[in-house]
Parts: C-alpha cells; structure tokens; sequence
C-alpha cells in the first residue's frame, strides 16, 4: 500500500460516484468497503487551543471523524483500488491511499 493524503475532487452521491487525482478522471466500478476512524483525543480542536496551537475559527474540526472509501476505479484499461477519504459532512476529500 502507498500512503498519499493528496487532495482529490469527488463526485458522490451516496457514495464516490468518481474523482479527479493527479488530472485524471476515474471511475469507481466498484464500492469494496466504507469505515469511520475517529481522530485521537490528542489530536483535536480543543487539544491543539489548549497547547497554544491555531484552530479553524468557524469552530469546524479539520481533524475530526473520517469517513473512509475503499473502491475499485479506473478509466479504460487501468483498474487500481483506492481509498478516499473525508471528514463525516464535509467535502474535503483527500486519496488517502493506493493499494498494490
């Protein structure tokens, strides 16, 4: 597996329907598997204002619960799985991994 946190675009409409990575366009053929994680208590919003860090002034958690989409996708003769993911109703989308 190959980790990325790259930003992606994803059309979704109860799940990634596609997304655009590095320019292109592919298409989910196929939903393999879809989880939630929780970020670490250490992680979030009022743990980083308690150590001094900045947080998002909209009161928004950048850091809070990630939905997680492993899919099969692709576009002509490529195929590869890969996981999506974003914080729970947001649409910050990032390719979160590519497996081999």
């Amino acid at each position: 597996m190959r980790t990325y946190d790259e930003p992606i675009h994803v059309l979704f409409s109860d799940q990634p329907r596609q997304f655009i990575w590095r320019d292109r366009l592919l298409l989910v053929k196929e939903v393999q598997g879809r989880w939630s994680r929780a970020t670490p208590w250490w992680s979030g919003q009022q743990a980083r204002a308690l150590r001094g860090e900045a947080v998002e002034a909209d009161g928004a958690d950048p850091l809070g619960e990630r939905e997680v989409w492993r899919v099969e996708a692709g576009n002509g003769g490529h195929r590869g799985v890969y996981e999506l993911a974003r914080t729970v109703d947001a649409q910050d989308w990032v390719l979160q991994a590519v497996l081999d």
